[in-house]
């Protein structure tokens, strides 16, 4: 068994995967309702709604932060709040799952894995260059790993930006790192298209493409949906668990006065 399918089984079957779906699910599909370009919305906006929402969900699904179990009677509240009734129903329940941040960047751990987030461009999860994101990102996709000793790479090596200061990862670093910590690092990957409100989902296992290389040792599509394509790949927008955008939303009611006879029009209001 490889390394992704031990890794894709493991968390089957601890209840992760559904939970990630159902995670992803709801936070695009409320983050695609709620964007709204003709108010000044841009692609911005919406990669930090989804991404944002994505992070409460699994919190959410797997019962931590805020949502952490209590013997209270606001629980089920607090744990509820905000959710459409689809989405309450469809709700899993996982436990076994913590909170394992790694300098302010937001993680779960299940066992020995431990994913963090990433969003990327729709379409172009195999472009995303790990040397330009944050440092923390940079140094998961450097670990090294029997399965790829390509992945090590040497300071000084990281694709730069004009006027960048990238921090060093020292060769010392990532071996004492790498004996210390028996954690498989990997990265669920989201994407949505502000176009059509398609959703992408993988898990995978970065790897530093120095020089434009492959950004990933492997890499899994997690959604059930994707016409068995593999690309990770839902193309039907209409998510069931939130409102269409744009949806028509109904007139208020309007009561009217009886007019009383002989008097004009608008003369009521034009004596207050």
């Amino acid at each position: 068994m490889t390394e992704d399918e031990k890794v894709i089984s493991d968390m089957t079957e601890g209840g992760i995967i559904v939970s990630l779906r159902w995670a992803v699910t709801s936070a695009h599909a409320r983050a695609w309702a709620d964007f709204d370009p003709e108010t000044g919305h841009n692609q911005t906006v919406l990669g930090i709604a989804a991404h944002t929402l994505l992070a409460d969900r699994q919190d959410r699904a797997f019962r931590v932060e805020k949502y952490i179990a209590k013997e209270d009677a606001r629980d089920r509240d607090v744990l509820l709040a905000g959710l459409l009734p689809p989405e309450r129903a469809s709700m899993p329940t996982c436990l076994g799952v913590e909170r394992a941040d790694l300098n302010n960047s937001p993680a779960w751990r299940y066992r020995q894995y431990r994913w963090f987030l990433t969003s990327f461009e729709y379409g172009k999860v195999h472009d995303i260059a790990w040397g330009r994101k944050s440092p923390t990102k940079r140094k998961i996709a450097a670990q090294t790993g029997s399965d790829s000793p390509d992945q090590f790479v040497l300071p000084g090596t990281y694709e730069r930006r004009i006027g960048e200061v990238l921090d060093p990862v020292t060769l010392g670093e990532l071996l004492a790192a790498n004996e210390r910590n028996s954690v498989l690092n990997i990265v669920l990957a989201h994407s949505l298209d502000a176009h059509t409100g398609a959703t992408e989902l993988f898990l995978g296992r970065p790897r530093l493409n120095v020089g434009g290389g492959k950004p990933w040792v492997w890499l899994r599509s997690l959604l059930p949906g994707d016409g068995g394509n593999g690309l990770g790949i839902r193309t039907d927008a209409s998510q069931p668990t939130a409102p269409a955008r744009g949806a028509d939303v109904p007139d208020a009611p309007v009561r009217l006065r009886p007019r009383i006879a002989g008097q004009e029009p608008g003369a009521e209001s034009a004596g207050r």
